[in-house]
């Protein structure tokens, strides 16, 4: 082939391990066919199997590249791969993996919104086969779990790719000193990989991914993590002093018995809102004298009826470039709203950004702390307490809709999901949402006639052409 004839760089270099999983990397490599992408080369390294895997690569992928070398490892397997790799980005998925269809969209999605980002990071998914084959699900999770990232190459050059000392927890080594060389990081809320935690060559997990006992050498790990903080020169990541460009718009009704708290919350933050404008709806419990004798709080009157119109009705009076909602019987974590301006500052046009949330039932001091916090898989916050946005995002996803009740939020955030809107996600659990008997949401009735309204607006739409 001459030099005019050659192949364009590719924009992503896909790497797959494989060692003895010959019997699944045949769904492994089908689920990178459907990316349905001309922009990628993939390497497969056979880390030294015993059986060839020549026939399987072959039939599912015949344009990829073939690397046979002695066993080394994950890590040793993976950096070959990188090395033979030219893309501008990177992937991985070991061979007993499986990306959703559309995952490399989504990453490069990622990096198109923040063009400053070094990583783009979605969510996983633990799936193991059931005894007639069908699968057994998980919740999603953000996992330390290289599958479900891409990295940009020259970053990953720099950190110094995967430490082939290391035969377990590679991946979460990696991960760990791409963050404190400073890598720019973006969470999107997409679900990217599913990941078969259990079968002839994996362990059955031990729960929750992130318990000491998940794997062994953590502890190492997260030593050799304090100590190149201790010895690396930092760069100055001090806050500038003020309070945050953030609105918050809290909304109310009769709420007098968690508001002292979630309040409190709200003004514990370690970036202070700008303001905080409360929405209160008729109250015959003393919310709304509460609430006018707060000198920081700006308190309008709801006119109208509903949660819908009550967020509708606040949102012109915020004044600031950030919105936050918040609903008063929620708390927040202290590091919230800085988390989530902190995930903001990477994109270059106007974005959302959401927290995940664990339950609590009535577990919280006056002054809004979480006195035994909640264990197990924090929940995507698709949850107006969850979100902090630009203003030009509520401008182009438009009002809450009044006619769907209690689904008005579902709405919204189904919107906003389906929209163009870039939308990250910041730490691990930032929001607890109080459950109790006076939620909107404990009626499994009026659930049920939301979810309805929800799906009615969705079909008409659909038949319009408008969905």
């Amino acid at each position: 082939m001459s030099a005019d004839e050659a192949l364009p760089r590719p924009l992503i270099s896909v790497v797959v391990p494989t060692f003895n999983d010959g019997h699944h990397l045949g769904r492994a490599l089908a689920s990178i066919a459907a990316q349905a992408r001309d922009d990628i080369e993939v390497i497969i390294v056979d880390d030294g199997s015993d059986t060839a895997v020549d026939a399987t690569i072959a039939a599912a992928l015949p344009r990829a590249c073939v690397i046979t070398q002695a066993n080394a490892g994950p890590s040793g397997a993976r950096n070959r791969g990188i090395r033979a790799s030219s893309g501008e980005f990177v992937a991985f998925l070991d061979a007993d993996d499986l990306w959703e269809p559309n995952a490399l969209s989504r990453l490069v999605k990622g990096f198109a919104d923040a063009p400053a980002a070094h990583i783009v990071h979605g969510h996983v998914r633990r799936f193991h086969d059931g005894e007639v084959g069908r699968q057994k699900l998980g919740p999603i999770y953000c996992g330390f779990n290289v599958g479900s990232l891409m990295v940009r190459r020259q970053v990953l050059t720099a950190a110094g790719l995967f430490d082939e000392s290391l035969r377990r927890s590679e991946d979460v080594d990696l991960i760990i000193r791409l963050r404190d060389a400073g890598a720019r990081r973006v969470v999107i809320p997409d679900l990217i990989l599913n990941y078969r935690s259990a079968g002839p060559d994996r362990q059955q997990p031990s729960g929750h991914a992130l318990k000491p006992d998940a794997n062994g050498n953590w502890m190492s790990l997260l030593r050799s993590s304090l100590q190149r903080k201790r010895t690396a020169r930092q760069l100055s990541t001090t806050a500038e002093e003020g309070p945050a460009p953030v609105s918050v718009v809290l909304t109310v009704r009769n709420g007098m018995r968690y508001l002292p708290a979630g309040l409190a919350s709200v003004r514990r933050q370690t970036m202070a809102p700008a303001e905080i404008i409360a929405c209160v709806g008729p109250s015959t419990d003393g919310t709304l004298d509460y609430l006018v004798g707060e000198p920081d709080v700006t308190v309008v009157r709801q006119s109208g009826e509903g949660l819908a119109h009550a967020r509708n009705e606040a949102l012109p009076h915020a004044s600031h470039p950030f919105i936050a909602f918040f609903d008063h019987d929620d708390l927040w974590h202290p590091e919230k709203l800085t988390k989530q301006l902190e995930a903001l500052s990477v994109f270059a046009r106007p974005s959302a950004c959401i927290v995940n949330f664990l339950e609590i039932v009535d577990d919280a001091s006056a002054d809004g702390m979480v006195t035994d916090p909640p264990q197990g898989l924090p929940t995507l916050g698709w949850t107006p307490s969850a979100i902090v946005a630009h203003r030009d995002v509520y401008q182009q996803i438009g009002p809450f809709d009044p006619a769907l009740g209690m689904g008005c939020d579902t709405d919204w955030f189904d919107r906003l999901r389906r929209s163009d809107i870039p939308c990250t996600v910041a730490g691990r659990a930032l929001l607890w949402k109080r459950r109790h008997e006076r939620n909107l949401s404990s009626d499994p009735l009026r659930n049920r006639e939301a979810m309805f309204k929800v799906i009615r607006k969705r079909q008409l739409l659909k038949k319009s052409g408008g969905g």
